[in-house]
């Protein structure tokens, strides 16, 4: 069993030094550890080529059917230890910033008072969820990089709209030429998001009268509500912040004709789990009053 997870770490790094970082063993003991399976195989697993590894199409065949096995006795471990402790007990989701403060927080009331029993941790980040080293069980994403092997079901279409205070909205800004007078506030995980938008409105070479970064959705939407500058917020979910239509407006309907769908994820064998399954019914609802409808 140590030889099988020194080989699925190091075949999906492709890196000796990170499948030892992850094990917490030397990248000599990995190393050994998968010489022993090539010997008692007799192929090869990985090409070496000075210091970069690579899988061989036996190691490929061996990865896809390793990865399903350590996948399967993963989860006949968790149910064995949620039985053991009389059922689940907790739920690990992992959220983009500006979806934790604007849908799950807001809403999450009705969810633990449901399901008391059931203790919820969120992280709210950019970052991608790993679902095989930090615990989690679901996940809310854009787009589809690094979904292999999750299971992935569409919550809502999501399109690029400005907003502002009050306040800048009457000094005159009706349209998006007039941003050209406006401090534009951005996102550091987002740095495209802003010129994607200018471009499709026709107003690519814009240049604003300044620029503010800051390294959150939720930090740059306050910074918008106390008059610093124009953010771009994430409609049709904007419409669900508490502040939106008085502290915070659209000065005019700029929405993005592009749209980026954001995905429930989990993991495919647990899909029916009772936990993950009561969780994805409550917040499809919760998505839903967030976006007004």
């Amino acid at each position: 069993m140590s030889a099988l997870l020194a080989f699925e770490r190091a075949a999906t790094h492709l890196s000796f030094r990170r499948a030892a970082q992850d094990l917490a063993i030397s990248p000599s003991a990995v190393s050994h550890q998968i010489r022993g399976l090539e010997e008692r195989f007799g192929v090869r697993l990985f090409a070496r080529t000075g210091r970069a590894v690579r899988l061989t199409p036996d190691g490929e065949r061996y990865l896809h059917a390793a990865s399903a096995g350590l996948s399967l006795l993963d989860e006949a471990g968790r149910a064995l230890h949620r039985r053991g402790r009389g059922g689940p007990r907790e739920l690990r989701v992992s959220a983009l910033p500006f979806f934790t403060s604007t849908v799950l927080i807001p809403s999450l009331a009705a969810f633990t008072s449901r399901h008391p029993d059931l203790t919820v941790h969120i992280e709210a980040t950019h970052q991608y969820a790993d679902f095989d080293n930090a615990g989690v069980d679901v996940a809310i994403r854009y787009g589809r990089e690094r979904s292999a092997g999750l299971r992935l079901e569409p919550l809502v279409d999501v399109r690029s709209q400005p907003v502002c205070a009050p306040i800048i909205a009457r000094a005159g800004l009706r349209k998006p030429a007039d941003l050209a007078r406006q401090v534009l506030i951005h996102v550091d995980q987002q740095p495209r998001a802003w010129p994607a938008w200018l471009k499709e409105m026709g107003v690519a070479h814009l240049k604003p009268r300044g620029d503010l970064w800051f390294d959150s959705m939720p930090a740059a939407l306050e910074a918008a509500e106390q008059g610093l500058g124009v953010a771009l917020a994430m409609y049709p979910l904007i419409k669900g912040r508490q502040s939106f239509g008085t502290r915070l407006v659209m000065p005019f309907d700029g929405r993005a004709e592009r749209s980026s769908t954001l995905y429930f994820v989990c993991r495919p064998e647990q899909a029916k789990d009772r936990r993950i399954s009561a969780f994805r019914r409550w917040l499809i609802a919760a998505v839903a009053r967030a976006s007004g409808h």
